[in-house]
């Protein structure tokens, strides 16, 4: 009878004690934090790619260097304001890599009269490819091709007329001021070589280069 007692009062010790501990707070888990797989957003640089036309205006520095005997005009250098028009087209060939080509035009207020001898210049012309390295929104590139200028030397003796054949080369900056609104500045040089000019049987020879400095706005399509 004893060990049966002492049996129950285990039994009635362990359920009493079962009951105590269910009463009791029980912890709390932490909770684990939310695990995100979404990919996160990526910077979109600006998108130069695209056809564009502009305007552009600056100072022209022109170099006649005379060869054979020439004075006057056709040896001394001049400068004149420049204004025009350019179009051309850029290709994204990289995520920060612009390659294209471009075409201007533009008026020159060039004349230089000494000695009885005037040289004189009224437009000048440039086809060129660029290639340029993109910081998102600004843009700084070389340029180089052909360059073509219109040139009029007067003497006494004589009158001679041509357009002379070079090539351009130089660099700029741009910046796309809105998506569409781009702004430029840019330097080129420009050299023509010798060139000869026939007053009524004498022939002067002078070289010509020139160093143009100008701003631009473009509008890209």
């Amino acid at each position: 009878m004893l060990r049966i007692a002492s049996c129950t009062a285990i039994a009635f010790g362990l359920m009493a004690g079962t009951s105590l501990a269910a009463d009791l707070p029980q912890p709390v888990q932490p909770s684990q934090p939310e695990i995100s797989y979404e990919t996160p957003a990526t910077f979109s640089a600006y998108d130069w790619s695209g056809a564009y036309i502009g305007a552009n205006a600056g100072w022209g520095f022109l170099s006649a260097d005379g060869k054979s005997g020439a004075s006057g005009a056709l040896d001394d250098d001049q400068n004149g304001v420049t204004a025009g028009v350019h179009a051309g087209y850029n290709f994204m060939v990289a995520p920060s890599v612009v390659l294209g080509g471009e075409a201007d035009i533009q008026y020159n207020d060039l004349e230089e009269k000494s000695a009885g001898v005037e040289l004189q210049s009224d437009w000048n012309a440039t086809v060129r490819a660029r290639a340029g390295y993109a910081l998102d929104r600004t843009l700084v590139y070389g340029t180089g091709g052909a360059a073509f200028k219109d040139l009029t030397a007067k003497s006494s003796a004589g009158k001679d007329e041509k357009t002379a054949i070079g090539y351009v080369v130089g660099a700029g900056v741009e910046h796309a001021v809105t998506d569409t609104l781009t702004a430029r500045l840019e330097y080129l040089y420009q050299d023509f070589g010798d060139q000869k000019f026939d007053f009524g049987g004498t022939t002067e020879k002078t070289k010509i280069d020139e160093n143009l400095v100008r701003a631009g706005v473009s509008m890209k399509f």
